[in-house]
């Protein structure tokens, strides 16, 4: 991709007979050309880019659209400082244009070969990645079989990717294995909890700092966006940010560069994100709590992922997997890994199906690890999950069942002011409070309560306001 006025021209093309060569004479003509094609490599004047910054931002576009395709820089007089910047940014290399057409040739059927072996590479890890299961995500259920099919498309993109789901479902394990099985699986992964610091720390920790730009800022940081550099950043708890930080992450995910606290010069990044929540962010948006642009930028491709309770045939295999880790655990340890079960009974493992899980895999983990350390001998038997707490009274794990209380029928005030519409209305609404609470309870999230209930979000909302309920199905007080 080249100027095709450029008087080097002639001496490319002696270069590169017998390939099928392409010429266009503007980046926005060579971007356009690139999308959905699959090109080997594309040669870049920096001509092009005006200067030095702006051949490395159509290098980056380039590298964003058409990751598979070689990117090496056909440059009049590179400069040692921009070739290593170059080749930072993603170029194979950068070539003179007063090379000779032998040594031309030597380079493009180098990064020809370089392009070829990175997709093979690329293939075989995919292939590898799909015959166990996307690494670690265990599941047979067709609800994990459609999720696991969603994931193996999404990473072959650099799309932005927002993951739902309730704690302890495995959303950051969902994010490393994107991030595995994708074009950035050499890249660095980096992970961060965005409710485990005051906006102001927040902003700092991903954006980087500058020396001297606050108080106790001794030293310049990099920030997390520059550490994940050539990777993936993965954003959890993303519905916790607050106002001030949103509008500086839209920012970044618009330009695809951050500016550090106390800088004055923006920082160019090449980062994919993945992001996660718990909550329901359309539902925060509404209430004016997140920004609606953000929440787009972040759900290029939403994933939602199913909670324990509605993918229960994955319980056995997942038990059996917990079970052989902690026994390699154990062996890592200690040695003496025969002394953890790797077995459960059918009795047990019926209780395990049996129970809601309302802390997910993560509190399956908890149960099992539990009952592992207990358990005697190499079977854990349902006594075990007793001496657990699995579903008892006061255990620790134990299940409040849902109860509806209905109102007491007052006699002496049917048909002395109050008729039987009266009696059956309150009843009713009883009930409506009862179920709503418990699907609030259970699901953590309004939307999903909603649509357990086959009503409407609007709908939720408002019977919500009206019993006083938060979205976790707790009593709001007045």
């Amino acid at each position: 991709m080249v100027d095709a006025e450029d008087t080097g021209i002639a001496r490319a093309r002696e270069a590169l007979l017998g390939l099928d060569v392409e010429a266009v004479a503007t980046p926005a003509a060579a971007l356009e050309r690139l999308v959905g094609s699959a090109f080997d490599l594309a040669l870049l004047d920096p001509a092009l880019g005006d200067d030095d910054e702006g051949a490395l931002a159509v290098l980056h576009r380039m590298r964003t659209v058409a990751p598979d395709t070689v990117v090496v820089i056909w440059s009049e007089r590179p400069t040692v400082e921009f070739t290593v910047r170059a080749m930072r940014s993603g170029a194979l290399d950068v070539l003179n244009k007063v090379a000779d057409a032998g040594e031309i040739r030597s380079v493009v059927d180098r990064a020809i070969q370089h392009g070829a072996l990175a997709r093979e590479v690329r293939r075989l890890r995919g292939e590898i990645e799909k015959a166990r299961g996307l690494g670690v995500v265990i599941g047979e259920s067709a609800l994990m079989r459609q999720l696991l099919q969603m994931i193996d498309r999404v990473a072959a993109s650099d799309a932005t990717v927002l993951i739902v789901g309730e704690s302890g479902t495995g959303k950051e394990l969902l994010a490393r294995t994107i991030h595995r099985v994708g074009p950035r699986a050499d890249g660095p992964f980096v992970a961060f909890d965005c409710s485990a610091l005051a906006p102001s720390l927040l902003e700092a920790e991903l954006f980087g700092h500058e020396k001297g730009a606050f108080t106790g800022a001794n030293r310049a940081r990099r920030g997390l966006f520059r550490e994940a550099n050539g990777g993936t950043i993965f954003l959890d708890e993303i519905g916790d940010i607050d106002a001030s930080v949103q509008n500086k992450l839209l920012r970044v995910l618009q330009e695809r560069e951050i500016k550090p606290v106390g800088g004055d010069r923006p920082v160019h990044i090449d980062v994919r994100v993945v992001a996660a929540t718990n909550k329901d962010l359309k539902a925060l948006v509404a209430r004016g709590q997140f920004r609606e642009d953000l929440y787009w930028r972040l759900a290029v491709v939403p994933i939602q992922v199913p909670p324990l309770r509605e993918r229960k045939e994955d319980i056995p295999l997942l038990s059996a997997h917990i079970l052989a880790r902690r026994r390699g655990a154990a062996k890592s340890f200690a040695g003496n890994e025969a002394r953890y079960p790797t077995q459960i009974t059918a009795k047990a493992l019926s209780r395990l199906m049996g129970y809601r899980w309302p802390g997910n895999i993560r509190e399956l983990e908890n149960v099992l690890s539990r009952a592992a350390i207990l358990c005697d001998g190499e079977t854990i038997k349902s006594h075990d999950l007793d001496m657990v707490g699995l579903g008892k009274p006061g255990g620790a794990v134990a299940e409040e069942p849902d109860r509806v209380e209905l109102p007491p029928i007052d006699l002496d005030r049917l048909g002395d002011g109050e008729g039987l519409k009266a009696v059956t209305d309150r009843a009713v609404r009883a009930v409506e409070r009862a179920a709503i609470t418990a699907a609030l309870r259970r699901d953590r999230s309004p939307a999903a309560a909603a649509k357990r209930l086959g009503i409407s979000r609007a709908s939720i909302y408002i019977k919500m306001k009206a019993y006083g309920l938060s979205a976790e199905g707790a009593e709001v007080a007045d």
